[in-house]
């Protein structure tokens, strides 16, 4: 969805007073945000029947257990009677208590207001009447039209209440996308940088770092495992690159024994991290990001091996890509700071 073209046609039926499209519209943002609670609430506005938007509002979010979607159903009828209670009364009950909450739906709202301007314009006298018959009819026009533009009251206030709650919905959209994109583009300056830096000293880690970046801009859920594979397959390029594989056993700089073959690469990672750069907490974080990022992945690659695809989601495989890129954007900031110095 183009989040802001959406947004955009929501302020613009507001500014053209089509309340019910604004609704429409926001609804529509909401579902595919996921954002539940704001869906649930618009969803009421379009239909106020108790159990049908019951019914929606589950069928929306059957994902969520149980206590969540009992408490969505709940606050989101909090926020529809804030909207929904006038503060005057439009009648009284039998037992004599005000009714001071309109349930309608926002599509009804103004063929109703159409429907009551032209009921008052039809309430006009004929001529040739009876003056006692004059004196009954306007008493009674006037009591219908007090009431009549009683309801029109209520239905405006309603309207612009919910024109606001649009409104609203739509700035912080605006404002939510605004800080999203700057986000974005410190991300993209990452990858440049990390991309640029490996261009000019490896061209296996670059060319599997393209590959993967490929394979993350692609909506096939089946390139989940393939995107993990890849970002493994680079990171052990990385490893290659700074500390090429040793045979046998080696004793490493904490005074333990390891295996720093082909496929001990996080090994060779950690090692080159303890040998190649100077004890500080720069280099205590570089590790704790690889112990992080090496932790992440075996955790994925576990599920994608167990054939789990359920839990193993495109997104997930691309947070190990974006956590690759802070790994290695910090170590070219190393490197780079270490050649210099």
């Amino acid at each position: 969805m183009d989040y802001v073209k959406a947004v955009s046609r929501i302020l613009d039926n507001i500014e053209e007073d089509k309340v019910d499209r604004a609704v429409m519209g926001c609804l529509r943002v909401a579902r595919h945000a996921k954002d539940h609670l704001n869906a649930a609430l618009f969803l009421r506005e379009l239909y106020p029947d108790r159990l049908e938007v019951g019914r929606m509002i589950f069928d929306d979010m059957p994902n969520l257990k149980e206590e969540a979607q009992k408490f969505i159903f709940k606050i989101s009828l909090e926020r529809w009677l804030e909207i929904h209670t006038l503060d005057f009364s439009l009648s009284s009950d039998k037992d004599g208590d005000e009714r001071n909450v309109l349930r309608v739906g926002v599509g009804e709202i103004d063929p109703e207001l159409d429907q009551w301007e032209r009921a008052i314009d039809d309430m006009k006298l004929s001529s040739g009447m009876d003056p006692f018959d004059i004196a009954a009819f306007t008493d009674s026009f006037r009591q219908q039209k007090a009431e009549i533009r009683l309801r029109i009251r209520a239905l405006n206030t309603i309207k612009a209440r919910i024109r606001t709650r649009c409104l609203n919905y739509a700035v912080q959209i605006e404002k939510q996308l605004h800080v999203q994109q700057q986000q974005q583009g410190f991300l993209d300056a990452v990858q440049n940088d990390v991309n640029n830096f490996f261009k000019a000293r490896s061209d296996d880690v670059y060319s599997k770092l393209q590959k993967a970046a490929q394979l993350a801009a692609s909506k096939d859920l089946e390139d989940s495992s393939l995107l993990l594979t890849e970002v493994r397959r680079a990171l052990k390029s990385v490893a290659d690159h700074y500390y090429p594989a040793v045979a046998g056993r080696v004793m490493c700089s904490d005074g333990i024994e390891r295996k720093l073959g082909d496929e001990q690469y996080l090994n060779r990672l950690q090692e080159f991290l303890n040998v190649g750069l100077p004890q500080s907490t720069s280099r205590e974080l570089l590790q704790s990001e690889l112990e992080h990022l090496a932790s992440f992945i075996r955790r994925l690659n576990d599920m994608a091996s167990k054939g789990v695809h359920a839990t193993v989601s495109l997104a997930e495989s691309k947070q190990g890509l974006v956590g690759l890129y802070f790994f290695l954007f910090n170590l070219a900031q190393h490197m780079t700071f270490r050649i210099e110095s």
